[in-house]
């Protein structure tokens, strides 16, 4: 049965290989009245140019909207992911370098941080392989990947996640989750899950990135929790029947 949710350092160039060379920084739900929120029509479309369309969409809401906004939502985001750091199963948290668009990302990993906690960030390993995960402290350095993404040098220890804070355009209620296109997460979520691992899988995001129905595919790997600056949207039935978090 599909879930249903209720509520509850720096910049990079491109995450889906559109962009160039990265310079690192240390890093409501409700829309405006002037804005409507998003929709994910399919019609005759099929779930392939229903992505494609919504991601145009969001591209377009995030560039409309500029950089202005990001840091201070991702100083409240990180407020609300810092309530549920002690909930967390132990071990790394994983969680991403945000793209210039995307919501900061910089206040989330200090805040993990401070709380004792093991930050790791993604790694590409190939372009049809999951990613990998090195541990990161504020101030590491950082390489650009290869789509000038930034990640932690090669010779930072590999360490496996017990939680993945996952980047996303688009997000339902339902846990759906579209991401770039790659397929990077659902194929690093699913190869966690292959082999034991139950990872929360939880999406990091500007509160007008929320749609009424994400299209989705069969490989498309559904999101456990989704933060934003106005709330934690928390799965009431995650999607294989886990207990996600105690309480």
């Amino acid at each position: 049965m599909a879930p249903t949710c209720v509520a509850g350092l720096g910049t990079s160039r491109a995450r889906d290989g559109q962009g160039g060379a990265a310079t690192f920084l240390p890093r409501s739900r409700s829309l405006t009245a002037a804005t409507s929120p998003p929709t994910a029509k399919t019609g005759q479309l099929s779930v392939r140019e229903a992505k494609a369309a919504l991601r145009a969409e969001i591209r377009a809401l995030r560039k409309a909207r500029g950089p202005a906004s990001r840091g201070p939502a991702g100083e409240s985001a990180a407020r609300f992911l810092a309530e549920l750091l002690p909930r967390f199963p132990p071990g790394p948290i994983a969680i991403f370098h945000a793209l210039p668009e995307e919501i900061d990302t910089g206040p989330a990993i200090r805040a993990i941080a401070a709380a004792g906690r093991s930050v790791v960030l993604p790694r590409q390993a190939g372009r049809a392989r999951p990613l990998d995960f090195h541990a990161f402290r504020p101030g590491d350095p950082l390489m650009p990947g290869p789509f000038g993404v930034l990640e932690p040098i090669a010779v930072a220890p590999r360490l496996e996640p017990a939680v993945l804070i996952v980047p996303l355009l688009a997000f339902d209620r339902r846990g759906g989750r579209l991401g770039y296109g790659a397929g990077f997460y659902d194929r690093t979520i699913a190869a966690l899950r292959a082999r034991g691992a139950a990872p929360p899988a939880i999406g990091f995001a500007f509160a007008f990135q929320e749609v009424a129905s994400v299209p989705l595919g069969p490989s498309d790997a559904r999101l456990d929790l989704v933060v934003t600056e106005g709330e934690i949207v928390r799965c009431a039935e995650p999607a294989d029947d886990r207990t996600i978090l105690p309480g």
